[in-house]
């Protein structure tokens, strides 16, 4: 997990980033890097994204940001700490919760350790799973069953326990839209996620 500083959030007028700027945020340029298959002028572009990323949030201060470039995938999130930002490594399946062995670590007491997964298919883009939560996870206020995959569109709301995120994607390589639609996909399909997909 990389860590982005998110001291610029909290200003709402984001201005273009220079030299000092980007060396003023610490961010973990070799690993955003590597996420789009070290082509700097892509990596340019997303620190613009997520660094105005919050500003999309209308219900909480709290996000999931998927981003898609170069034929890779990560998420990122202030999900882990008022202070910094989480940068997952390229992958397509993602673990939430309050282990530090997630992907998107999440502190919140009403979380679990392994609270949720999100994963991603270039057929049929992002969805959410509950992997057996206690206190369970919502999309759009309603509660998922546990192993049951659901889609994830942009501007989705999610609710992990008590904490409330927006999930947004980002499509830096504008592909064609994912094959499958929400009509096409098997109601309550079972969902398994052996650790070994599971990014960290």
């Amino acid at each position: 997990m990389s860590t982005l500083r998110a001291s610029r959030f909290s200003n709402p007028a984001v201005t273009p980033l220079d030299a000092s700027s980007i060396e003023a945020l610490s961010l973990p340029w070799d690993a955003l890097i590597n996420n789009v298959n070290n082509d700097f002028d892509t990596a340019s572009t997303i620190v613009d994204s997520i660094l105005t990323v919050q500003e999309r949030c209308q219900v909480t201060p709290f996000y999931i940001q998927a981003v898609i470039a170069n034929s890779s995938v990560f998420l990122v999130s202030n999900t882990g700490s008022s202070e910094t930002l989480n940068l997952t490594n390229a992958g397509a399946c993602w673990l939430v919760g309050k282990s530090i062995s997630c992907a998107l670590p999440v502190e919140d007491s009403t979380v679990d350790p392994c609270h949720a997964v999100i994963r991603h298919t270039p057929e049929a883009g992002f969805f959410i799973a509950d992997v057996g939560s206690q206190s369970g996870t919502h999309l759009n206020r309603r509660r998922l069953p546990p192993q049951k995959r659901q889609l994830l569109r942009d501007g989705d709301m999610i609710e992990l326990g008590n904490l409330v995120v927006e999930f947004f994607v980002d499509n830096f390589d504008r592909l064609e839209e994912p094959l499958e639609t929400p009509e096409t996909i098997r109601p309550g399909c079972d969902v398994t996620y052996p650790g070994w997909e599971v990014v960290h």
